[in-house]
């Protein structure tokens, strides 16, 4: 029921941040366990970039335009924007079965409010950013608003401009330059204290309204990954960065640099990292310890894809060829996805009577219908509202038995909404079950349907949970529908359905582990060895 996350990486990115993926090399052997022969080898070929790199930048520079005069936002009128703040609050009531879940209707409103009564003419930027930060308030994972990649785009094709740097925001709150152009090694890992002038605590401050979700690490891994497109939808363009930072060995340095444009960005990166092709990314991963008897299944994602039964079924053959007593399920770092490979899973896991959810809210908005498949869309508007959900729910899921849908007035939009309530399920496979010890490792990356799979199984008793909170609820909002902004074009995702775990404690928590781990620990463990070492511990 949770439907895919709104991934942050995904959503808020430079369209050429993917190539961020190829920087892991980098760091992967520190100077200090190398041979001199090797350091001196190094130093040269980084010499050569340098040399490289300086002449790219040389060469490109002269191309770019000047955005002053190429590039003009759009500005959004008053009529614009208050018929898109009506827009925003009608959907909202008809859609989402729960707004105001987190904020209170009354302090929405008047934020609303507030907004609309201080409404002057301003850039489609300067209006993202209130709206962002109106929709922010709802704390919701699967809520939210997008600026359209087309535009960003169409900034870097007349000449933008973004930081020669990628940042990491901490759990101490410091900004850590983790890679960069900018030709000085020192300031690799060292903290940023000023940008432009600006003390980085407030550049932070008004970066955190344009993230959402109900965890504050989640939010923070979105400012991490989209720090140069916040900056720049909050400060506008800009020609070059002034930085005052911490360096890693305490001393303060300042540093004066030119921003880059998306050709010299594609250009330093196939110089520093000449990779010709990226391995494909895989849904899952298995591997095993033949003298230990313990496995590890990474799960990278729940998105569907073709064969994923077939994938499923044979890693868990793979596991009673191998006879695997112990198992490592990893979900760090995994989003969510579409419930039909949680199920697909638990069959192998669970040999008792089981659920999904044990609950679930939905509101019969015409928006909501277009979470059926086109094949029975027609039939399901016409049913009436109960059948049509006990249709969905025939759809959606093959383990749910209905045992009753209750039709209720939302207390506050006094719109209708159903609860539909749920039975356990007997359902497992009987070829390659799996009855050994399961350890679940979560993160604040596990987030959606992993969040859900992960109170599967703490709520039947099936895995020990290892590792941090997960960054979405436990009883996640989800299958969020798409809407497009009248004017400024915005895309504005808004849930339809909230889901209950099986146990229907409700405590607005992610899935709690039972033994907790820090983050910074957790994500050096990437071994089986590592993992049966922290386990031990």
């Amino acid at each position: 029921m949770a439907g895919s996350v709104l991934n942050s990486s995904s959503v808020f990115q430079l369209n050429f941040s993917a190539k961020l993926k190829l920087c892991a090399s980098i760091t992967g052997t520190s100077p200090s366990c190398k041979t001199l022969a090797a350091r001196l080898l190094n130093q040269r070929i980084m010499k050569c970039h340098r040399i490289k790199i300086l002449f790219v930048l040389a060469l490109i520079c002269p191309c770019s335009l000047v955005l002053s005069q190429s590039f003009e936002s759009r500005i959004m009128d008053i009529k614009s924007m208050q018929e898109e703040l009506t827009f925003i609050q009608n959907k909202l009531n008809e859609v989402h079965p729960e707004p105001y879940h987190f904020i209170s209707k009354a302090d929405f409103e008047q934020g609303l409010a507030r907004l609309k009564s201080n409404i002057k003419p301003m850039t489609k930027e300067q209006w993202y950013v209130e709206l962002a930060g109106l929709i922010a308030a709802l704390h919701d994972g699967h809520t939210g608003l997008y600026y359209p990649d087309e535009d960003r785009q169409k900034y870097f094709d007349l000449g933008g401009k973004t930081f020669p740097f990628w940042v990491n925001l901490d759990d101490d709150g410091r900004v850590v330059i983790r890679q960069q152009y900018l030709q000085d090694d020192r300031l690799t890992d060292a903290a940023i204290l000023e940008i432009n002038g600006k003390p980085i605590h407030e550049v932070i401050e008004k970066m955190y309204p344009l993230t959402f979700g109900e965890a504050e690490v989640f939010r923070n891994s979105q400012i991490s990954s989209s720090f140069r497109r916040m900056y720049w939808l909050l400060y506008g363009h800009t020609d070059s960065v002034a930085l005052k930072t911490r360096l890693a060995s305490g001393s303060i340095h300042e540093k004066n640099a030119a921003c880059i444009s998306l050709a010299q960005h594609d250009s330093i990166t196939k110089i520093l990292f000449p990779v010709t092709t990226m391995p494909k990314r895989t849904h899952m991963h298995f591997t095993h310890l033949n003298d230990r008897k313990v496995g590890l299944l990474t799960l990278r994602d729940f998105g569907t894809y073709k064969g994923y039964k077939d994938s499923i079924s044979h890693v868990f053959r793979q596991i009673q060829v191998h006879a695997i007593d112990t198992l490592f399920l990893d979900l760090r770092g995994n989003g969510g996805g579409e419930h039909y490979i949680t199920e697909e899973i638990n069959q192998y896991l669970l040999r008792v009577p089981w659920v999904l959810v044990s609950k679930a809210k939905i509101k019969m908005s015409k928006e909501f219908y277009g979470i059926f498949p086109k094949s029975v869309r027609w039939l399901a508007r016409v049913l009436p509202k109960k059948p049509a959900i006990k249709l969905a729910a025939s759809i959606m899921t093959r383990n749910t038995k209905i045992e009753k849908v209750e039709k209720v007035l939302d207390s506050l939009t006094k719109a209708p909404t159903y609860e539909i309530h749920t039975r356990p399920k007997l359902h497992y496979a009987e070829k390659y079950f799996y009855s050994g010890n399961v350890f679940l490792l979560t993160d604040r990356n596990s987030y959606s349907m992993s969040g859900m799979f992960a109170a599967i199984m703490k709520d039947y008793q099936r895995a020990v949970i290892v590792g941090e909170e997960t960054g979405g609820l436990a009883n996640p909002h989800g299958q969020n529908v798409e809407l497009t902004l009248p004017h400024s074009k915005f895309v504005f995702y808004v849930s339809t359905s909230r889901a209950y775990r099986p146990s229907g404690v409700f405590d607005n928590r992610g899935v709690i582990p039972d033994v907790p781990i820090s983050y910074k620990i957790l994500s050096r463990a990437n071994s089986i060895e590592d993992l049966i070492s922290l386990i031990a511990k």
